[in-house]
């Protein structure tokens, strides 16, 4: 079955076919080549249960087995063929195979769609069609296989260590980067269900697949290296039901890839591109972005226990004044949200620890971290009663030769259900006895501290996107007539976009008397069908003081209109300038922007940006995020800004988006005048981009 309803929009392969096979054909099994003998060598590693053949025409036996020369020749129909024959050959086998009943194959070659060739982009429109019309699924081409823990179907090429079974379920499209992942994976005591290396993704893709491990009882947490999305809503629907399961998501994504990159005229657009909207759409989701492939092994043993906090507020307990250092560093760098202990808290540390320590988070416990194992303990309780802790990382270093009683994690794993995390300040490979100490000690041991505060910050995301859920969209009821003129600006007022004092006049004459009833000093801006970007290409002028000038700068304006064209006329209004923007991203959906604004947003970017809908506590954690935040709150004997009016108007500003999104491409305000605290604001310049 499929974790998501079977719509029109989504209906999984069957994925089963391919990883649940119970038997296998090595179609161009050989002598030449390390893959073959890989492949074969790999299967009898895992102790594969079902029948293995080999397929080759010029030969009678290969590895000490029997060789057949086609399919047609084997004493029954294979479920799943492996195949290591010339591209050219590959769809009239597939053809072949279906034909005889063989519902599923991995495709090892290349030339189906990588780069510019045309003809290998027909061959795999031509396989993509064959396996639509067939039921046929496959896996790749241009991949290098999976492994099946459960049926010990191991169709790598290349010499892997035995894994072991375990809750980890991965899709990685890059077939390299997988063989080199799962053997660091496998040594640090990691365990899997299922491995599969995508490839070219033209009939499974990781949509597939990531159902298939959603339902998969066994897998626990899914881990992902991709490099693009190919169905971005259903991905977005299966996501949302891995979260309801509490099976979480770790994602490696490379670059800035085609997901979502367009060309915009509003500034809005421009800066939100493919890497920006899927970290919205990650942060939406509660899935987890991993940097490096490096933190995909922290990151999956940290979530590899299933404990997942309320909240992100991580109390750290180290042995060393020189580690808590270099935390204190990190934790800055990292933005690591440490918990306030409470004074209960403080209180009964105190006495624990040598009296020339202080108590605060992270916690540097001296003599208790050395030799104390019982005042070690004590303390991490402590920290674990807390109610304004979420979770826990203590330092902890794997055995490596020398003899351990893992008694002392084991007391730490069971004085409480929060998430603990060992972790040591530097990586250091690991032997039988580390993992084996790991598995009894019953707590993930990671290694680096900026990989653990990443780990921690990811289990708190998810532990509070958990408790929160998926807002759901509401429907889009608003009509294109009411998004024009004062019924417009009615709607931005009831939603904290308030207006400056302005008049829209024809002439220069009436900008004169408009500007009389505003009050000098004023703004003029031409509006003009031509005019995107008003600053840039002069045609706005600020500080007007008096008459004649508005006047004489109104007669220039309009003589340098093509067509129709109006003056805006405005009070100058003073404050910190803000950009805040709503569009759709045509793959994932409609999201909000904000940011420094005026001119010099596109030399900043420094900008946050969600999917709607967008809540209060959701600005509030937006405009946290800003480099400039700092400016909001008041710097350099500058007044606070109102960042309460600019979080009603980022609300204000998603449901107004939201509502009118069928009929609107962009709403932007730039620059929205954000005066000092208790004053509001007002959007001065308001775009529009209809659909």
């Amino acid at each position: 079955m499929s974790p998501n309803p079977q719509s029109e929009t989504f209906k999984r392969k069957p994925v089963e076919n391919l990883l649940s096979a119970g038997s296998v054909a090595i179609v161009g099994a050989s002598t030449k080549g390390r893959w073959p003998l890989g492949i074969y060598r790999n299967l009898k590693a895992a102790k594969f249960p079902g029948n293995i053949y080999l397929i080759n025409p010029n030969y009678t036996e290969i590895f000490d087995d029997k060789c057949y020369p086609n399919l047609a020749a084997l004493p029954e129909v294979p479920e799943h063929l492996l195949m290591l024959i010339p591209t050219r050959a590959v769809l009239g086998t597939i053809e072949e195979a279906a034909k005889l009943g063989t519902k599923a194959a991995t495709i090892y070659s290349a030339g189906f769609g990588e780069g510019d060739d045309p003809k290998g982009k027909d061959r795999a429109r031509a396989m993509k069609e064959l396996c639509d019309r067939t039921g046929f699924v496959v896996c790749g081409p241009n991949c290098m296989g999976s492994f099946s823990l459960p049926e010990g179907l191991w169709s790598f090429p290349t010499p892997v260590p035995l894994l072991k079974k375990g809750p980890a379920g991965l899709i990685f499209q890059s077939g390299g980067s997988l063989g080199n992942w799962i053997k660091g994976a496998s040594e640090r005591g990691i365990g899997f269900t299922y491995a599969v290396s995508s490839g070219n993704e033209v009939s499974l893709d990781l949509v597939d697949y990531l159902s298939f491990l959603v339902d998969e009882p066994d897998t626990k947490v899914i881990a992902l290296m991709v490099e693009g999305i190919r169905r971005p809503q259903e991905f977005m629907a299966v996501a949302e039901e891995a979260l309801k399961r509490n099976k979480p998501i770790l994602v490696v994504k490379l670059g800035r890839s085609e997901m979502g990159r367009r060309q915009a005229i509003s500034h809005t657009g421009s800066l939100a591109g493919a890497d920006e909207v899927f970290d919205a759409v990650c942060h939406r989701l509660g899935l987890i972005r991993v940097p490096t492939l490096e933190d995909l092994t922290e990151m999956t043993l940290a979530f590899m226990p299933g404990r997942f906090p309320r909240g992100s507020r991580a109390a750290i307990v180290v042995n060393s004044g020189g580690m808590k250092g270099l935390l204190c560093d990190h934790c800055d760098e990292l933005n690591t949200n440490l918990a306030q202990l409470s004074d209960k808290t403080k209180a009964a540390v105190r006495p624990l620890i040598p009296e020339e320590l202080v108590v605060e988070n992270p916690l540097e416990c001296g003599v208790a971290g050395f030799g104390d194992e019982q005042g070690f303990i004590n303390i991490v309780k402590l920290h674990a009663e807390d109610d304004g802790v979420d979770l826990l990382a203590i330092h902890g270093e794997l055995p490596r030769g020398e003899k351990r009683d893992p008694q002392l994690f084991k007391n730490l794993a069971a004085a409480t259900d929060k998430p603990v995390l060992a972790f040591a300040r530097s990586t250091y490979s690991c032997v039988e006895e580390s993992r084996a100490f790991q598995d009894e000690a019953g707590l993930p041991f990671l290694q680096g501290i900026k990989p653990t505060l990443r780990a921690l910050a990811g289990l708190g995301l998810y532990g509070e996107r958990i408790r929160t859920g998926v807002p759901p969209l509401p429907a889009a009821t608003g009509k294109a007539e009411e998004l024009d003129g004062e019924k417009f600006n009615q709607i931005l007022q009831s939603k904290g976009l308030t207006l400056p004092r302005q008049a829209l006049v024809g002439t220069a004459t009436e900008a004169v008397q408009k500007a009389k009833e505003i009050g000098f000093p004023v703004a003029l801006k031409l509006i003009a069908p031509e005019v995107v970007h008003k600053t840039e290409s002069g045609a706005v002028v600020l500080g007007l003081h008096s008459a004649e000038e508005v006047e004489a700068q109104g007669k220039r304006l309009l003589s340098r209109a093509s067509g129709a064209a109006k003056l805006l006329l405005q009070e100058m209004v003073q404050g910190t300038e803000i950009i805040l923007g709503a569009r759709t991203d045509p793959q994932y959906g409609p999201f909000l922007i904000v940011g420094l604004g005026g001119i010099f947003v596109e030399v900043l970017k420094d900008v946050a940006l969600r999917l709607l809908p967008v809540s209060e506590s959701h600005a509030r954690a937006m405009l946290k995020e800003l480099k400039g935040y700092k400016v909001l709150e008041g710097a350099r004997g500058q007044p606070p800004r109102d960042t309460a009016a600019l979080v009603r108007a980022m609300v204000g500003l998603s449901d107004i988006f939201l509502n009118y999104r069928n009929q609107l491409s962009d709403l932007e305000f730039n620059p929205i005048m954000l005066r000092a605290q208790g004053q509001g604001l007002a959007a001065v310049d308001v775009r529009m981009i209809r659909k």
